[in-house]
Parts: C-alpha cells; sequence; structure tokens
C-alpha cells in the first residue's frame, strides 16, 4: 500500500502511475511501428493503355531479347520474315491473356505467405477507478495482459502445404495458357497460309478463264461458236472474279486474325513476310503409336497436371481439418498494479472438443477430397479419348491427303498428254486450257486437304499438348519425359 502526503504524495503518484505506463506505451508503439506497409495508389488510364498497346512494334529491343533468351537470336533487327515458332515467341511475349494468368498466379502465390503467418499476439489495458480508497492510497487499479495463440498438430504447416499446392495448380495454370496461346496462333498462321495460298490459285482460275473467254469470242465472231457457249463462259468468270475477292477479303481477315491472336495492333504486322514453311511441309503418312500418344498426354497435359495439385491442396485441407480437432492453446500473461500493489498473473485458455470435434468441416473436407479425385479421373478419359479421337481424325486425314495427290498426279499426266497432242495439232487452245482449269481444282482439292490435314495434326498435338510436327517428319523420336513449365 502507498502512502504519501503533500507534494511527496503527488510525485509518488506520477511515479507510480508512470511505472506501469511506460512498457505498455513502448509495447503499444511498437505495434503501430510494424506496419510498414503503405498504400500507392496507381490509377488506370483507358486511353493510356490503349495508346501504348497501339505502339506495340516488331522492332521492341526487349522483344530481339526475349528471341534471344530462347535461341532466336536474329541476325538483322527488325526481321522481316517471322516463321512459326518465332510468332509463337512473339505471341507468349506480348500476350494479354498470359499476362492475366502471370498476375492471378502471383496472388496465389501470396497465399503462401499468408498461410505461413503466424497468429499475432493481442494485448488489453485496464483501468478501474475506485470510489472507495484508504487515505492517502490511489484510487485506481492499472493493468495490462497479453494473449498469446500457440497451434498445435502442425495446422501450419498443413496450411502452407495446401496453399503451394494451389501455387502450383495456378502455374500449370500459366502453362496450359501458354500452350494455348501456341494453339491459337498456329491456327490463325494456317487460316492466312490458307487464303493466301486459295486467292493465288483463284488469280490463276481468272487469268484462264479470261484467256477462254477471248478465244470463244474470236470463234463467236466469225461463227465458229454459239452465244450460250461466250455466256457459260462468261458468267463462270464472274464466279471465278466473286470468289476471288471473296478470298482476298478472307485473306486480309485472318491477318487481322493473326494480329489479335500475338497480341499486336493490325499495323504491326501490316509489312512482314511470313514464312509458311511449317504449313508448305505436308503431314507425312507416319505417326506415333496410339499407346505412345497416350502415355505423353497424360505425362504432359498441363490440365491434369492442375488436377493433381488441387487433389494434393483438397488433401492438405482436410489433414487441417482433422487437426483443428485438437484445440489452440492461448497463453495469459498479465501485470496489474492495484492500489500500490504488483500482481502478475499467467492464464491458459483451452477450447474444449465437447459440444463438436469439427465434424462438420471434416465430412466437407472429405467430400472436397472425393469431387477432386473424381475431377482427375474424369479430366484423364477425357484426355485418353480425345487422343484416340484426334488420332483417328488425323489418319483419316492423312488418307484423304493421299488421295488427293494421287488425284493431282492424274491430272498432271493429263495435262502433259494435252500439250503433247496440242503441240501435235491434235487438239486446240480451249481444250488445253480446260486441262489447266482440271489440273488447277486438282490442285484446289490438294490445297483444301492439306489444310485439313494442318488441322488434324493441330487437334493431335493439342491433345497431347506436345510439338509433333518434327516427330512426324523423323527428325526426332517423342519424348516420354515430363516437359518442365515455370
Amino acid at each position: 500500500m502507498l502512502r504519501a502526503s503533500g507534494g511527496s504524495e503527488k510525485t509518488a503518484t506520477r511515479k507510480a502511475i508512470q511505472g506501469p505506463q511506460r512498457p505498455i506505451l513502448a509495447l503499444f508503439l511498437l505495434s503501430l511501428l510494424s506496419a510498414c506497409a503503405t498504400y500507392h495508389p496507381q490509377p488506370l488510364s483507358p486511353e493510356g493503355s490503349a495508346a501504348a498497346f497501339q505502339a506495340r512494334s516488331l522492332d521492341d529491343p526487349k522483344l530481339r531479347v526475349f528471341l534471344s533468351d530462347y535461341g532466336h537470336s536474329p541476325a538483322h533487327w527488325p526481321k522481316r520474315h517471322w516463321g512459326l515458332h518465332d510468332l509463337v515467341l512473339l505471341a507468349l511475349y506480348e500476350s494479354p491473356e498470359l499476362a492475366v494468368q502471370r498476375a492471378r498466379w502471383q496472388v496465389v502465390r501470396a497465399n503462401v505467405i499468408t498461410a505461413g503467418q503466424r497468429p499475432n499476439p493481442s494485448i488489453g489495458f485496464l483501468s478501474q477507478h475506485h470510489s472507495i480508497a484508504p487515505e492517502g492510497v490511489l484510487p485506481w487499479t492499472l493493468g495490462f495482459s497479453f494473449d498469446i495463440p500457440i497451434e498445435t498438430d502442425g495446422k501450419r504447416g498443413d496450411r502452407v502445404q495446401g496453399a503451394l499446392a494451389l501455387a502450383d495448380a495456378a502455374r500449370f495454370q500459366v502453362g496450359e495458357t501458354a500452350w494455348q496461346v501456341r494453339v491459337l496462333v498456329r491456327q490463325r498462321f494456317l487460316d492466312l497460309w490458307a487464303a493466301i495460298e486459295q486467292a493465288k490459285l483463284l488469280k490463276t482460275e481468272v487469268a484462264l478463264r479470261k484467256r477462254m473467254l477471248k478465244l470463244v469470242e474470236q470463234r463467236f465472231a466469225v461463227g465458229e461458236s454459239s452465244a450460250f457457249a461466250v455466256n457459260s463462259i462468261q458468267l463462270e468468270l464472274q464466279r471465278a472474279q466473286m470468289t476471288l475477292a471473296a478470298a482476298e477479303a478472307h485473306a486480309a481477315s485472318a491477318r487481322a486474325a493473326l494480329a489479335q491472336a500475338l497480341g499486336l495492333p493490325l499495323g504491326a504486322i501490316a509489312d512482314v513476310h511470313f514464312d509458311f514453311t511449317d504449313m508448305n511441309q505436308s503431314p507425312a503418312g507416319r505417326h506415333p503409336p496410339l499407346a505412345t500418344l497416350e502415355r505423353a498426354a497424360l505425362r504432359h497435359r498441363l490440365d491434369l497436371q492442375a488436377a493433381l495439385a488441387r487433389y494434393a491442396a483438397a488433401e492438405d485441407t482436410l489433414k487441417l481439418e482433422i487437426a483443428k480437432q485438437y484445440p489452440d492453446i492461448h497463453l495469459g500473461p498479465g501485470y496489474e498494479w492495484e492500489e500500490g500493489d504488483n500482481k502478475w498473473a499467467l492464464g491458459l485458455t483451452i477450447t474444449l472438443p465437447i459440444l463438436n470435434q469439427n465434424q462438420g468441416p471434416i465430412a466437407a473436407a472429405k467430400g472436397q477430397v472425393a469431387a477432386a479425385a473424381a475431377t482427375f479421373t474424369a479430366l484423364q478419359a477425357r484426355v485418353i479419348g480425345q487422343v484416340s479421337q484426334s488420332a483417328a481424325g488425323y489418319r483419316g486425314a492423312l488418307q484423304t491427303l493421299r488421295t488427293a495427290r494421287v488425284l493431282l498426279e492424274v491430272q498432271r499426266k493429263n495435262q502433259q498428254l494435252l500439250e503433247r497432242r496440242y503441240a501435235s495439232g491434235e487438239t486446240d487452245s480451249l481444250a488445253l486450257l480446260g486441262g489447266h482449269l482440271a489440273y488447277l481444282v486438282a490442285e484446289r482439292d490438294l490445297l483444301v486437304a492439306s489444310y485439313q490435314a494442318q488441322q488434324a495434326l493441330g487437334a493431335l498435338e493439342n491433345a497431347v499438348q506436345q510439338p509433333l510436327a518434327p516427330v512426324l517428319y523423323g527428325k526426332e523420336a517423342l519424348s516420354d519425359r515430363a516437359r518442365e513449365h515455370s
């Protein structure tokens, strides 16, 4: 009990009050200073982002460094000739969709930090005034207490493992998006190639039909042909010209679609020369066995890897809910100054698992594990089905392509025969031009078959999620080693 009088009583009172307050204030200030993160506004400007997009070009020096990092160091910059692989790397550099997935991955990775954080202790303050107190004694009770939570049974480790598994799933999703970017670029590149080749063949057809119309008009003028023949050939010419105009418009649209797939404005590729070697190289008649393709798909498919990671996260969640059956501990040390008396205390708080043992969350977590397992199994079956279907489609497309090549060879021989007969005077110019048209039709059929074969090859690659052109052309063997994606 503290007793004082006059000035000495005030001094003693001030010291007694300041005594317990100093450590309290120090702890309070430290807790405030520990919050060091600050907010800095970063407003979005739609006009600015649109202008930045329109300013994208192929002469970006950072793009050159990016290509060099992947083993494609161009001899001249900016590049003037772009092949399929170069365009895929360009799309990966510029892709907005890939940037979105990377940002989402960063968010999920930040959850790992959250999962690993230990619970903060808390502090409580006590201040009581006594209406009745002995003379000369301060009528106050002052004190503080801590609450220090202690997690038990490895809950923090289970949370961290679950967050890491979800981060892996998000990383695989980034790789999945990158692969889909490649798929889209390849398809748009294939469409542009087919549109350009179609326009070339139609230009040749229009030129041939103009020559035929001129010949028939000359014969009609001397009475050697009918007006019906002139009108028929003129109508066919008009149809060919309309088809050519539509093909040229389609080629322009295909170029715009390719620019969109690359994440570039159309003007950035307006003067680009494309190398269509990969598209002109017709798929060979060989393909790996179905079992090899299925095994490669089950190892390479990133959606399967992501599903496995989500299953692991579900299992970690179940482990965490089971661990929550065991209560955490809360330590409560404290200090109290009451009318000059120093009191120290140590409390212990434990939740008693009497009314429930966390059965509901455990049951829900078990359901999530079962659902994740069923999802993976269903996806695996769907992948195997996709591989089988795309492999069958590819074999059918190869058969169609072989037939188109045979028919083109027949027309080539017929054309050679017509040229010899024309040279010997056994046939006229109109028949020779008709033979050219027949050969041109066979070339168009071959172009369609080649396009379909390339599409079937793309579907097969997408089912396996691995480029197969080098394998099918005999340049390398199909690897069973899983790829790394980061």
